[in-house]
C-alpha cells in the first residue's frame, strides 16, 4: 500500500476514536541508528530483546516549543524476566531509543508515525510478589549537547572570522558557513571531542536539517574604523555566514555554541520527530495565519473532549530591548520592538509598558536586532493567554503548526486558529491527549525601531 494512501487512511481512522485501537513503539537503537530490537504494548508479539515477555505499560510524550530540549518521555515497562534492566550488556548509559504511536488500519496494517529519539535517562526498577517494571526518563538528543549526558566544553570553543589584510591595503575575510559550523560539532567524537567520520562516534551522525531561508538575505556592513585606526571598508555576505567569530568559554557546552550560532540567525533550533536536528527561519513564521492547519476541532466532532482557557499575565512582554555590539566591537547596537497594535489588549498604550531587555555580543547590526526583537515581541505576547484542549489521540501534529477549533460557544461561532506550543501524548492505548496553543490573532503587529532610531527620536 502507498504510503501517500496509508496516512489518508490514518486521518480518517483517528476521525473516529470509538474504532480506533492505539499502537506504542519503542526501537532500540544501535549505534549506527539501525533497529536492534523493539517492544510494544502487548508481550505476544515475539520479538524483543532475547524474546522477552516484556512490554509497554504506560507512559507519556511531552513536546514543548523551545530552541533546544524540545522533547521528553516517560515509560514503565513490564519487566517480566529482567531483560529490560538497566545494566551493562542489558540496558545502558548513551542508549538511544525511538518512540513511535501509530493505529491498526481497518486492512489490519498498523501504521506508525515517529515522535521522537531519545536518550534513556534516570532508570527506576520495581519488584512485587506478582511483577517486576523498570521506569525509565527518556531526553531528547539535546541532551548530548547541553551537559544533561554530554556535551561540556573542555577547553574554549571558538567560530572564528578571520580577516587578512593584502598589499594593497584591501581585506579578505574567511567567514564560516553558519551551517557548516554546527555540522562540525555534530561530527565530534564523544571519545575524544575531535572530529570522526565514523557515524557511531559522533555526537549525532544523522544528517541535520537546515533551512536555506538565510542563503539568498545579503548583509552589509558599512565601512567603519577599526580599533587600530585602519579603515575597514564596506563588507558584504550572506546571511548564513558568520558575521563575526563568536566563543564559547571552556565549562560551557556544545548546546551554548549552538543556541549562539541560532541567535546570529534568529531562528528555530531543536530536534524533530524523527530525531534530526533542524533549524528554520522564524522570519518565515511571523504570519502563522498562513499555515496549514493539521486538525479542526468543532463541538460535535468525537475527536474534542474540550479546552481550558487560561491567562498568564505575568508571563506576557509588550516593549522587547535587544543590544549587541558591532563586528569590531567598537559600537553598541540595537533594536526595540514595541506592541502600539490597537487591536492588541496588551499594547502598551492600554497596559503601559512591560520590557524585556536582552544584550549579547552576539547580535552584531541593528537590523539584525530588529529581527530578533520583532520574534521575541512575539513569542513573549503569545504567552499571556492560551487554551488547553483535551481530545483523542492523534499522532501527526508538530509544535509551531496549526489546530483550528470551532467556538459554537461564541457569537457567530467563530473558527479560532491556534499556534500549537505543547503536547503531551499518553503512550498506553487508552486516555486522552493535551495541546496547549495559542490564537494567531493575539499575535500583535509590532513597532520595530534601531536603539539609533529611538534615541535620536528622543
Amino acid at each position: 500500500m502507498a504510503t501517500g494512501n496509508r496516512y489518508l487512511q490514518y486521518l480518517q481512522k483517528i476521525a473516529d476514536p470509538d474504532t480506533c485501537r492505539y499502537l506504542t513503539k519503542i526501537e532500540f537503537l544501535n549505534p549506527d541508528d539501525t533497529v536492534a530490537y523493539a517492544l510494544d504494548g502487548t508481550y505476544k508479539r515475539g520479538y524483543g530483546f532475547a524474546d522477552s515477555r516484556a512490554f509497554i505499560q504506560s507512559g507519556t510524550i511531552n513536546i514543548s516549543l523551545n530552541n533546544g530540549q524540545r522533547r521528553s518521555a516517560s515509560v514503565r515497562l513490564a519487566n517480566l524476566d529482567n531483560a529490560f534492566d538497566y545494566a551493562i550488556n542489558k540496558l545502558w548509559f548513551g542508549r538511544r531509543v525511538r518512540l513511535s504511536k501509530g493505529i491498526v488500519l481497518d486492512d489490519g496494517e498498523e501504521y506508525y508515525i515517529p515522535q521522537g529519539v531519545f536518550y534513556l535517562n534516570s532508570p527506576k526498577t520495581g519488584w512485587k510478589p506478582n511483577s517486576r517494571t523498570a521506569e525509565y526518563q527518556l531526553v531528547d538528543k539535546w541532551a548530548y549537547l547541553d551537559g544533561t549526558l554530554f556535551g561540556n566544553l573542555e577547553n574554549t570553543y571558538e567560530v572564528s572570522v578571520k580577516r587578512k589584510e593584502n598589499p594593497d591595503g584591501s581585506f579578505e575575510y574567511t567567514r564560516p558557513n553558519i551551517f557548516s559550523a554546527i555540522q562540525e560539532i555534530l561530527n565530534l567524537s564523544i571519545y575524544t571531542h575531535k572530529k570522526t567520520a565514523v557515524y557511531a562516534e559522533k555526537i549525532d551522525g544523522m544528517t541535520p536539517v537546515f533551512t536555506n531561508y538565510y542563503n539568498k538575505y545579503p548583509i552589509t556592513i558599512p565601512s567603519y574604523t577599526d580599533n587600530d585606526g585602519k579603515l575597514i571598508p564596506e563588507q558584504k555576505f550572506y546571511m548564513c555566514e558568520m558575521p563575526k567569530t563568536v566563543t564559547t568559554a571552556m565549562g560551557g557546552t556544545y548546546a551554548q555554541v549552538l543556541l549562539d550560532l541560532n541567535a546570529i540567525l534568529a531562528g528555530w533550533i531543536g530536534y524533530d520527530s524523527a530525531g534530526a536536528l533542524r533549524v528554520d527561519a522564524s522570519a518565515d513564521d511571523l504570519n502563522d495565519s498562513e499555515k496549514p492547519v493539521m486538525w479542526n476541532f468543532t463541538k460535535n466532532s468525537k475527536t474534542f473532549f474540550g479546552l481550558d482557557e487560561s491567562v498568564n499575565p505575568e508571563r506576557v512582554y509588550n516593549d522587547i530591548i535587544i543590544w549587541g555590539e558591532s563586528v569590531d566591537g567598537s559600537r553598541v547596537v540595537g533594536a526595540r520592538a514595541t506592541n502600539y497594535d490597537p487591536q492588541s489588549d496588551t499594547n502598551a498604550n492600554l497596559i503601559g509598558l512591560k520590557t524585556y531587555v536582552e544584550s549579547s555580543d552576539v547580535n552584531y547590526t541593528n537590523e539584525q536586532c530588529k529581527a530578533l526583537a520583532s520574534w521575541y515581541l512575539k513569542r513573549k505576547t503569545v504567552l499571556q493567554k492560551s487554551v488547553t484542549i483535551s481530545c483523542s489521540q492523534m499522532f501527526h501534529l508538530r509544535e509551531n503548526n496549526l489546530v483550528s477549533v470551532l467556538r459554537s460557544d461564541k457569537p457567530n461561532n467563530p473558527i479560532e486558529k491556534h499556534l500549537i506550543q505543547s503536547i503531551s501524548i499518553p503512550l498506553s492505548e487508552k486516555g486522552a491527549m493535551q495541546i496547549t496553543a495559542t490564537a494567531v490573532t493575539d499575535f500583535p503587529n509590532a513597532t520595530v525601531v534601531s536603539m539609533d532610531e529611538f534615541l535620536n527620536a528622543g
